[in-house]
């Protein structure tokens, strides 16, 4: 029985590992554009593997692990292997070195957030995901193809994918798929909202769409993050400047009961 609630969820784990070494073929072949869709398409089966296991509680350590291994390949060694071969194999050892990136950072990512995992229910993420990452390296060169049949905005790419790969193992926080719920009230009313908005724009300008979105979400999450920060490190000073105070009154009282 446990077989079979946990065959759905990794026939679509072993999609995700075929698409990622898909993507590397076509990248080797040459077809960028269409490397990079699969990529994009890994990405979708890996949301929905995690939803099929946790809708059928079809939870094991084999399938978390095989998760992993197939969200290296797809979004760390094939994004990496494409980004060389349409633009990084230009600049040499730099280049290697730069492709590395994403799949370097996006198993040290993966490797923190398995030894610190706690339940499968997942509000937000520490580090930008791994597939999140891939996602926006494929939207680019999907995006620059489709607009110049080129990859145009080459000066943009070294720093992104340093400053990309990096986020991946930084303590930012990124959300997961939240429960939506359109009653009155529900606090992510808006966020579906949002959502289907997102979800619309890609179905009729995917190419032009899934860039944007992309920066819009880890942007997002990083002005929170640096509001949420803020907050903190005032809520921080606000209790050590309370505790000196009481300090002082506390002295001040101890000073007056010896004279007294």
């Amino acid at each position: 029985m446990m077989f079979k609630k946990t065959l759905a969820p990794g026939i679509l784990t072993v999609l995700n590992l075929f698409l990622g070494f898909y993507s590397v073929v076509l990248a080797a072949q040459g077809n960028f554009v269409n490397a990079a869709w699969f990529i994009v398409l890994a990405g979708v089966f890996d949301v929905f593997d995690g939803k099929v296991a946790r809708a059928t509680k079809a939870y094991s350590s084999f399938g978390e692990e095989l998760d992993s291994l197939a969200d290296v390949i797809s979004f760390g060694m094939a994004p990496g292997f494409l980004l060389y071969q349409v633009h990084f194999f230009k600049i040499g050892p730099l280049g290697i070195l730069l492709s590395f990136f994403p799949l370097l950072f996006g198993a040290l990512r993966l490797a923190r957030f398995n030894a610190n995992i706690s339940g499968h229910e997942k509000l937000d993420f520490s580090g930008l995901p791994i597939p999140a990452s891939a996602g926006l390296f494929c939207s680019f060169i999907i995006f620059n193809f489709h607009i110049w049949d080129e990859l145009f905005l080459t000066s943009l790419l070294m720093p992104m994918v340093i400053f990309i790969s990096v986020l991946m193992v930084t303590t930012v926080r990124f959300d997961a798929m939240p429960k939506f719920s359109f009653k009155s009230g529900g606090k992510n009313k808006n966020l579906l909202y949002l959502l289907i908005t997102a979800v619309l724009l890609i179905a009729f300008f995917p190419q032009l769409a899934l860039f944007p979105i992309a920066i819009i979400y880890i942007t997002y999450s990083l002005v929170r993050s640096l509001i949420r920060m803020s907050k903190e490190g005032l809520i921080r000073n606000g209790r050590k400047r309370k505790k000196s105070a009481d300090d002082d009154i506390e002295e001040i009282s101890d000073n007056l009961d010896r004279e007294n």
